[in-house]
């Protein structure tokens, strides 16, 4: 027997090792595994120990363990790819991550092994439902060998979304207080939501951070003005932009509502460049009073208010029991005034009255018994506002000295400039020819006596005082100084406007 057969034929049983080195081992690589049941290697290509049964070859591989990942939440309508770096132990070359849910799982779209410590894994943001939240992570080896982490380790939390559309919110007026808006969005996990400004500006106007309601008063604006901004909707750590706008518009009291009631003819007339075409009923609003309807007319002089009108009757002129109130109807066969009161409390700095050419005709603006006795009209012309004091029975409750009624005034057959002035033009109740004068002063300065007033004509000056106190009788004359031509109203419309 040789040496060979001896050392090959000799056999060991129960072998107890010793030393603290270890053991060699046969060691190469799969391809050069034997075939013998009871073999026992180290598999130099897959890096663990091996052996062989009757069967298969078992490896001696520890189990990956997972402990954490590097980013705990996916917003799963985010869209595309979600990287989530893991962390454990025993990862090997081939191994795949999977992500487990409470009753589904899916595997990573790819899947690199950075160390025996790391793992990179790439899956669609889609794939991570709420319904299945929170997801254990999964790590198999290419042997089939799987570890699970202990606790699901990422969440779902998308970003909240808007419900209410971008763009424009609507208008408010400038003057609007309460609440305006109301901006939302929803988070499909139910976090809270807060609502928070992110650029741009409110125009003067708050936001409830949760409720979203834009509220307040706007700032003032001269013409309508459009604000934009970004808000924010913030759910737990995620965040959704949008852009919006709304518009401040400027309130015009243009007098065609109540609540838009004007100041004066003379402001309707600047807001709105009306002309004669405009004239009619309009809200005035006196200051610290109700706002009244008044019968208004636009002409070269400017916006001017019907105060008074006498009708021609018998008894032509509103007296302090006479019919007044709201006068809604340029002339047409009815007398009326306004509330001094009113009139006093409205802006103005003219008067002008004056007579039609007659009342049997139609009632119409254009019509003669609205058209303008071209001889017989007057105006102030210093620009001063007076004391209306219709409601005094006679001269005899007006005192020397006593400015009411149009007293310590330069009046004007021409015009509120006066003779160096222009005449009257571009009403809707002018006659065929220039409205002027043709006799005696063309103006005429009435003094603080007790004599004259804008609700009596005095026979000895004429002119502006058109009717008597009892308002039975009254004349209307085509100069100043003494009685021109004087004309009975009881055959004319008479009107006293303000500026």
């Amino acid at each position: 027997m040789t040496k060979a057969r001896d050392i090959a034929d000799f056999k060991f049983e129960n072998i107890v090792d010793t030393g603290t080195e270890g053991t060699k081992v046969a060691a190469g690589t799969t391809a050069q595994r034997g075939s013998t049941t009871g073999q026992w290697r180290y598999n130099s290509t897959t890096g663990f120990f091996e052996g062989k049964s009757a069967t298969t070859v078992l490896t001696l591989e520890p189990t990956p363990t997972v402990t954490s990942v590097d980013d705990t939440e996916v917003d799963s309508a985010g869209g595309g790819n979600q990287t989530i770096v893991i962390t454990g132990t025993n990862f090997t070359s081939g191994a795949t991550a999977s992500f487990v849910g409470s009753s589904a799982s899916f595997d990573a779209s790819t899947t690199t092994v950075n160390s025996a410590t790391q793992i990179t894994a790439i899956a669609p943001k889609a794939s991570f439902l709420n319904a299945q939240e929170p997801y254990k992570v999964k790590v198999t080896s290419a042997s089939g060998l799987a570890g699970t982490s202990t606790t699901g380790l990422i969440n779902v939390d998308n970003a909240p979304t808007w419900t209410t559309n971008a763009g424009s919110l609507g208008s408010i007026v400038e003057d609007a207080t309460g609440n305006h808006f109301t901006v939302a969005a929803s988070d499909a996990e139910g976090d809270t939501l807060a609502y928070t400004l992110q650029s741009g500006s409110l125009g003067g106007l708050s936001l409830n951070s949760s409720s979203g309601v834009i509220s307040g008063d706007p700032t003032d604006v001269s013409s309508d003005t459009t604000n934009s901004f970004t808000l924010r909707a913030t759910a737990g750590s995620k965040t959704a932009d949008r852009a919006f706008s709304y518009i401040t518009t400027n309130k015009v009291f243009d007098g065609s509502t109540q609540a838009l009631a004007a100041t004066n003819a003379e402001t309707i007339r600047t807001l709105t460049s009306a002309t004669s075409s405009d004239d009619g009923v309009y809200w005035i609003k006196p200051t610290g009073r109700t706002a009244i309807q008044v019968y208004c007319e636009f002409n070269s002089f400017g916006g001017w208010m019907l105060f008074c009108q006498s009708d021609g009757s018998g008894s032509p002129v509103p007296t302090t029991t006479g019919a007044s109130g709201t006068i809604t109807t340029l002339l047409g066969g009815t007398k009326g005034k306004h509330n001094d009161a009113d009139f006093n409390a409205i802006t103005w700095t003219h008067c002008w009255h004056g007579m039609t050419d007659n009342d049997s005709d139609g009632t119409g603006s254009g019509s003669g018994n609205n058209t303008m006795d071209r001889h017989r009209q007057n105006f102030t012309t210093s620009g001063n506002k007076f004391t209306i004091n219709w409601t005094s029975s006679g001269n005899s409750a007006l005192t020397s000295g006593n400015t009411d009624n149009g007293r310590n005034q330069i009046w004007s057959y021409k015009g509120i400039g006066g003779s160096s002035g222009s005449s009257l033009t571009s009403s809707s109740r002018q006659p065929s020819s220039t409205i002027i004068n043709n006799n005696g002063s063309t103006d005429y300065t009435i003094n603080n006596t007790n004599s004259y007033y804008i609700g009596s004509h005095d026979g000895g000056i004429g002119g502006s005082w058109i009717h008597s106190s009892d308002g039975s009788n009254g004349n209307m004359n085509d100069g100043f100084g003494s009685d021109y031509n004087n004309v009975p109203w009881t055959s004319r419309y008479g009107y006293w406007f303000f500026k």
